[in-house]
């Protein structure tokens, strides 16, 4: 279980400004659907059961509700004020039983689950907050518990293996930060991005490519590719073998 809470206070409340900072955050959010939307699954199956990992406000979970027709999305974040906002952005969806919100620890939830009853496991911009071992320790969890053939794909910040090029990414990120908040008077704001960026590039949660990439093919997964990058943040989808 993880109990820090990376999100709270004006991070939480004004999310959706993440926009502002990052303006590449509705390709992450286009990649992941257009990776669900491409997901073949066994001719025989009705209903696709995805999770969205870290739903935040539910901007992902809207992309890939979107993405198809035969999905039902379970929509999952430890974040008492995330799962709040997400209620509201999606009551569409919870009315329509297109979907469920559900308040839990990521790694707690994914144990729970039975073995191969996920068809894809999705995030954006989640998993780079957790330290490495409890990731490493999720990524195993979300293998077990997808079906041969699943899909893992994930919309994250995915930094560099060379530290040079890192520093570099990590410098512009920062600056689209203060480019963003500083001329709205979000001071408050902006300094809690600016530290939770820098703490992000701590060597227990720093989440690089080339690491995570050697990490997953360890566990099992096949087909790994990154389908986009900008910057720091990038676009990794998976496969678990048939």
């Amino acid at each position: 279980m993880n109990d820090e809470k990376r999100f709270k206070g004006k991070m939480s409340e004004e999310y959706q400004l993440i926009s502002l900072a990052l303006p590449h955050f509705e390709e992450l959010q286009l990649q992941v659907g257009k990776a669900v939307g491409a997901y073949r699954a066994d001719p025989e199956t009705a209903t696709l059961r995805a999770i969205d990992i870290g739903c935040g406000d539910g901007v992902t979970s809207h992309t890939i509700l979107r993405s198809r027709e035969d999905v039902y999305l379970v929509c999952l974040d430890s974040e008492e004020e995330m799962v709040r906002q997400a209620e509201i952005n999606l009551s569409g969806a919870l009315l329509e039983k297109k979907c469920e919100l559900v308040h839990q620890d990521a790694l707690d939830y994914f144990k729970g689950q039975a073995a191969g009853s996920a068809h894809i496991a999705a995030s954006a911009l989640t998993l780079h907050n957790m330290e490495r071992s409890y990731r490493d320790e999720l990524h195993n969890e979300i293998f077990r518990a997808l079906v041969p053939g699943g899909l893992f794909i994930n919309a994250d910040k995915y930094a560099p293996q060379d530290d040079v090029q890192r520093f570099k990414a990590l410098g512009k990120a920062l600056e689209r930060f203060f480019d963003a908040y500083a001329p709205l008077g979000k001071i408050e704001l902006l300094k809690d991005w600016v530290i939770h960026n820098v703490a992000d590039q701590a060597p227990d949660r720093c989440m690089k490519e080339g690491e995570t990439i050697d990490i997953l093919r360890s566990i099992g997964f096949v087909d790994l590719e990154i389908l986009y990058r900008e910057n720091m943040e990038a676009v990794l989808a998976a496969r678990k073998p048939n």
